[in-house]
Parts: structure tokens; sequence; C-alpha cells
């Protein structure tokens, strides 16, 4: 959604099939990570850890580039407050799979 031409933080505009094959791979990524740990497999903590680590990185990504948007005060505040509560739900998930795995072991 930070992708789209309306918000002004990047010079090419992504149309809307792109951004929804984006968030279709995310939830993909995702529902693996969450099946791998289901099945009670010990890798699937490292790869949901993984994937929770790659999009934590485009969160950062997303609040500098909202810093540096010409949008309006006010999207910009809006998009600030999403990536930081994203990075907390991220952080905060790391540290609870960190625990139920060491619970697992």
């Amino acid at each position: 959604m930070m992708s789209t031409s309306h918000f002004h933080l990047q010079a090419k505009a992504i149309s809307t099939p792109e951004m929804w094959q984006g968030l279709l791979i995310a939830l993909v990524l995702y529902f693996v990570g969450i099946l791998a740990v289901y099945v009670n497999r010990m890798l699937g903590f490292y790869v949901l850890g993984l994937v929770l680590v790659i999009y934590s990185l485009g969160m950062i990504s997303a609040l500098i580039s909202g810093y540096q948007s010409t949008a309006g005060m006010t999207i910009k505040l809006l998009l600030e407050i999403v990536g930081v509560i994203g990075l907390g739900l991220n952080f905060y998930t790391l540290v609870l799979l960190t625990r139920w795995r060491h619970n697992k072991e």
C-alpha cells in the first residue's frame, strides 16, 4: 500500500495487481512459516523468524521513505505510526517464537 502513487513515496508508481501480488507473497510466506511451526518442525521457527526479519527491514525502509516523503504531514504521521506498530508486532512475535522454541526443546 505504501507503494501507491498518492503517498508520493517513490518515483515509479506500482500498479494495483503488483501490490496484490506482493501482499499474496507475504501472506504465503507467513502461512508456510506458521504451518511449519504447527507441524512441530523446528525449522518452522527459523523460517517464520526469517520472514519476520525480512518484513521488519521492509518496514524500516517504509519508515525512512515516509519521513523523506513529500506527502502531507497527516499522511506521513499515519504512515510512521503504522510502521512503528508493525515493527512492534514483528518484534513481539519474534520474542514469542523464541520463548515457544525454548519450551519445545
